[in-house]
């Protein structure tokens, strides 16, 4: 989720005639298919009576207190290698 467009020599293929506006809207049309996956992966959960978007809500609430935590200890790792 932290980074929303790959770079071109690694994202999905498409045909090299579309115009940006047909690549920006292929785009928006896999964003949007990776989000009912990610929904309906959530209902298919042992808590799948919990509403679907507080559910993503408290997901992406996890996802992003893990990359916290993540960053913090390579920070600190960083400065205590350069004695900081």
């Amino acid at each position: 989720m932290g980074q929303l467009l790959p770079h071109p020599d690694i994202g999905p293929p498409l045909h090299p005639n579309l115009t940006s506006e047909q690549r920006i809207e292929a785009w928006i049309d896999l964003m949007e298919f990776g989000d009912e996956l990610f929904l309906a992966g959530l209902k298919l959960r042992p808590e799948a009576e919990q509403d679907p978007l507080s559910a993503a809500r408290e997901s992406y609430a996890r996802f992003m207190e893990e990359q916290d935590q993540k960053l913090l200890r390579m920070a600190r790792r960083f400065g205590e290698a350069h004695g900081c």
